[in-house]
């Protein structure tokens, strides 16, 4: 049997039209479901409108129309205005639909057919785009479209999707928080803005999710803006430690102390680096400048105190170990290091003078007069550590060699029962 070619081209062309009329139909339906749900809020209309408009965004005919994709732009932004929980619940990732929705109905509102051909998910012809936007001389198919869009629809956008990444961070969903953050940067680049909040909060979600790439990134940019001001650095440099790249890290805190010069934690950072690499005198001078820019922080004496303890400079660790005990008065380290110093020294003069023959009195009375000087100052700052940590089995020990040195009998066998209780106490646990 011959088929006449004529009618089944006629046919196929019939089929073509029919389908593209009822998809020019489903855009026309899909508007009036979304005006019918404005109107009376009823969820359904935006059910039907929604399954309306998705056959024609993918239709031959239909998709390439701005008002396709500005329709449906529309049903999923109301979607995502919804205060009702259970209308909201139907329609997964609704504030990222409208989103999409309202970049393609932008990309085929350009009256440009070259502009129509670009791939948004590529970076050189998203800024292709971003010049056709930002050029006044641009032709739209309907401007009205495109002012609403940027005037109405993408502030509410920015504001959304940044209040949508925080709760989605607070629930631990971190990947969903950089998504949602991203989108935020998107929206406000299009409406001319810097979005320094979201593009911090993208670092945080990325840097949970362990991405440490794009975690620094956002952190780099964000110092291109000095937001954050010196943490930032301290980020950074927390994740180049974290990666074992100590010389990436100390670029970042160096780079921190450039602009900030006066961060505190900066600077403890750069001279805790200093003292693990034996740069000591450096590291002294660092203090020196440290402690004039915050001199009431306790932990810079007692980081000071302790490398001129370590140098062997007792008369100059002393003050240090003693003004961080001022200013906190709390600082256990800092008096328990007093008090051992002292203690250390002390029992370097006794074994000397326990060494001294009969013939050598005078060195003798020399250096029990300096025992006793140096067990006299060790047993207030080792008390004091004792007050603050009870628990602490070297003060306690430390205590119980000076009360019997020095003849405190009473303070020699109070402490020497709390040392054997808590040596039992830890034995049996």
């Amino acid at each position: 049997m011959k088929v006449n070619k004529t009618l089944t081209v006629f046919a196929i062309c019939t089929l073509v039209a029919s389908s593209s009329f009822a998809q020019k139909s489903k855009v026309v339906s899909a508007y009036n479901y979304n005006k019918s749900y404005e109107r009376d809020k009823d969820c359904n209309e935006l059910k039907k409108g929604i399954a309306a408009i998705e056959p024609a965004t993918k239709d031959v005919k239909t998709s390439t129309w701005a008002k396709t994709w500005y329709y449906g732009a529309n049903l999923w932004f109301n979607a995502a205005l919804t205060q009702d929980p259970a209308c909201a619940s139907q329609f997964t990732d609704a504030l990222s639909k409208s989103y999409e929705y309202y970049i393609t109905s932008m990309k085929y509102n350009i009256d440009d057919p070259a502009a129509h051909a670009l791939d948004l998910d590529k970076e050189g012809d998203q800024m292709k785009f971003g010049l056709y936007l930002g050029n006044r001389e641009t032709k739209y198919v309907d401007i009205s479209y495109f002012r609403d869009i940027i005037g109405n629809k993408f502030p509410y956008l920015a504001n959304a999707f940044v209040n949508k990444g925080v709760e989605e961070f607070q629930a631990g969903n971190y990947a969903k928080a950089k998504e949602f953050s991203e989108n935020s940067i998107g929206v406000n680049a299009f409406l001319g803005r810097v979005d320094s909040l979201g593009m911090y909060n993208a670092a945080l979600a990325a840097e949970r999710l362990g991405d440490d790439k794009e975690a620094l990134k956002y952190y780099d940019g964000l110092t291109k803006i000095k937001y954050g001001g010196a943490p930032i650095y301290s980020y950074i440099a927390n994740i180049h430690a974290k990666n074992k790249d100590t010389t990436k890290k100390m670029e970042a805190i160096r780079k921190g102390l450039e602009i900030y010069p006066e961060d505190a934690d900066l600077i403890r950072e750069e001279l805790s680096y200093l003292l693990v690499t034996g740069q000591t005198q450096e590291a002294l001078g660092n203090f020196d400048k440290a402690i004039e820019k915050d001199p009431e922080n306790a932990t810079l004496y007692y980081n000071r105190g302790l490398i001129f303890d370590q140098l062997g400079e007792m008369e100059k660790a002393a003050p240090d170990y003693q003004k961080a005990m001022d200013v906190d008065p709390t600082f256990f380290d800092a008096a328990y290091n007093l008090g051992a110093m002292y203690f250390n020294k002390g029992v370097e003069w006794n074994n000397k003078a326990s060494n001294y023959g009969l013939s050598e009195t005078a060195k003798y009375k020399v250096a029990t007069a300096n025992a006793s000087d140096l067990f006299g100052k060790a047993q207030p700052a080792l008390e004091k550590a004792h007050e603050i940590n009870a628990k602490d089995m070297s003060t306690m020990a430390s205590l119980v060699q000076i009360y019997a040195i020095v003849g405190e009998d009473a303070k020699y066998a109070a402490m020497k029962a709390k040392l054997v209780a808590e040596q039992e106490r830890l034995k049996n646990k």
